[in-house]
């Protein structure tokens, strides 16, 4: 199993461009911040989205702009 995966910064599931270069990264398998706690947070973004708690701009920025912090941007972490 690799170290890595590949991973779109802004996920597919809030409208991250599938193939764009610019939306792609590897993410890591190992250390704090992994490829597994980003899925949670993205889960946590669409389901945020999904029920208004906050526009999907929002989310997007958010994600984009540092994943690690993205629920404490938009106030649902």
């Amino acid at each position: 199993m690799s170290d890595y995966e590949e991973e779109h910064l802004v996920p597919l599931e809030l409208g991250g461009a599938p193939r764009d270069p610019g939306n792609l990264w590897p993410e890591p398998h190992y250390g704090t911040k992994t490829a597994y706690t980003k899925d949670g947070t993205e889960t946590k973004l669409k389901n945020a989205v999904r029920n208004g708690t906050i526009s999907l701009p929002a989310a997007r920025s958010a994600i984009k702009n540092n994943w690690t912090t993205a629920l404490q941007v938009t106030g649902i972490g």
